[in-house]
């Protein structure tokens, strides 16, 4: 049984673990050296580091049963890093090459979660709460349409598809038959969308018809379209957590288009961007 719980925490997979509370244990509170490799001490406090960066499916059993095999396993690792030294592998080129990639991954990773961390005050998130609530209904950001459009060169090819339309035949057998857009083949279904997600002349003769109605002509910078209405539905609105969330994407892309302003990018080889 040790060996398997060995191997099981040889093979788990830690680096990239999220942080989580491990599970109150007062017998973890006082730190003492708890084994010696070649003279470099084991705490019990490294122990209950690696604890608790396992995965959720290794923190499931009493902590007591874990402490022997993590400790094995941080003993073993201890070796091996000693023994890497002693073969110079830490002086490797590819290795240093790994370790420059990992060292930046974990700055960058650091340093956004200190941006994020400082932008998520309670006040902040209260006050984008407070604003949500206030703008959910009256914005437009509540109601989310779905609809289907063909897309033709001329204003007389909509006019004469809308009057076929009306007629009473299928609209999705018109736009595989017609639509000269790259959702003619799916019967000219765009999905659910929400007001600020389209053109605003397309947008504007969405919202304007009710379930089943189809439009007359409507002009945009793609061409002419003619529009059917399938539903509209009403979108609750976000949870705290996830206005946190927007919030935390917020900060990241206001960081980064910080850091961009402020910098001097010079990209050398443009045409790689496009390949």
């Amino acid at each position: 049984m040790k060996r398997a719980m060995t191997a099981l925490l040889a093979t788990a997979t830690i680096a990239c673990a999220p942080i989580v509370h491990a599970q109150e244990d007062e017998s973890l509170d006082n730190n003492y050296v708890v084994a010696r490799v070649n003279g470099i001490e084991i705490t019990r406090d490294d122990v209950a580091a690696y604890i608790i960066q396992l995965p959720a499916e290794y923190q499931q059993g009493p902590i007591e049963e874990l402490f022997g095999p993590v400790l094995e396993r941080l003993i073993n690792q201890e070796l091996i890093v000693s023994a890497a030294r002693a073969d110079g592998v830490d002086r490797d080129e590819f290795y240093q090459t790994e370790l420059a990639v990992l060292e930046g991954d974990l700055l960058s990773e650091y340093y956004m979660q200190q941006k994020v961390e400082a932008a998520l005050t309670d006040e902040a998130i209260q006050a984008a709460y407070d604003q949500m609530i206030a703008e959910w209904g009256s914005s437009g950001m509540s109601d989310e349409v779905r609809a289907r459009h063909i897309l033709v060169g001329t204003e007389a090819e909509a006019q004469e598809i809308s009057d076929r339309a009306k007629a009473g035949e299928e609209f999705a057998e018109l736009a595989k038959e017609l639509s000269i857009g790259p959702s003619g083949a799916e019967g000219g279904d765009l999905g659910w969308f929400r007001q600020g997600d389209m053109v605003p002349e397309f947008e504007a003769a969405a919202y304007a018809l009710q379930a089943g109605e189809v439009s007359g002509p409507v002009q945009s910078p793609f061409g002419w379209h003619v529009i059917k209405m399938e539903e509209r539905r009403v979108l609750p609105m976000p949870t705290r957590e996830e206005i946190t969330e927007m919030l935390a994407r917020d900060a990241v892309i206001d960081e980064l288009e910080r850091l961009n302003a402020d910098a001097d990018v010079e990209i050398v080889i443009p045409d790689l961007l496009t390949e």
